[in-house]
């Protein structure tokens, strides 16, 4: 009887790892299959061509990527870069490691490669009652609303409505 709820228990915990998995270094794993099925065969047999590809796609990104490129090591001129990893990643390439496996390797090396989120997007169209206040200002701060006394959750609403141009519940 032990041993069934052991066996039980042992699944359910399984369950609930893989679930974390799921979004555990989405970033570093976004940046890495695009850089690598930007790859060619012939690029692949040399590091320092892989390096090049790697450098032209992170000058080229923004955002997230290229907070990503900056930790992994292949930053732009002027800013600099924070990890020495890009030998690591060209490396791995060449031998043919896929993206996800090469994060889970260098989450042991650097974990903040894997802290790395992309910033939740905010559906403005559905119910805006089910929305966070926080949600609610970051909807205005993007969208450049202003609303000047805005206290409670009704005032965030109204003025997003009425930047819409919704008809007042």
């Amino acid at each position: 009887m032990r041993a069934v709820w052991f066996a039980v228990l042992a699944l359910c915990a399984g369950g609930a790892l893989a679930a974390k998995d799921e979004n555990e270094c989405e970033v570093c794993n976004a940046v890495l299959s695009e850089i690598d099925l930007s790859l060619s065969a012939d690029v692949r047999k040399d590091v320092l061509k892989v390096e090049q590809a790697m450098q032209t796609y992170c000058d080229a990104s923004s955002g997230k990527h290229k907070q990503m490129c900056y930790y992994m090591g292949i930053a732009d001129k002027v800013s600099g870069s924070a990890g020495g990893v890009k030998r690591e990643i060209s490396g791995s390439f060449s031998r043919g490691i896929n993206a996800k496996r090469l994060c889970s390797r260098l989450k042991k090396m650097d974990q903040q490669m894997c802290e790395l989120k992309f910033e939740k997007v905010i559906d403005i169209n559905g119910d805006l009652n089910k929305l966070k206040v926080k949600d609610l200002r970051k909807v205005m701060d993007d969208k450049n609303i202003e609303c000047v006394g805005c206290a409670e959750k009704g005032d965030f609403i109204r003025a997003i409505n009425k930047y819409l141009g919704k008809a007042e519940l």
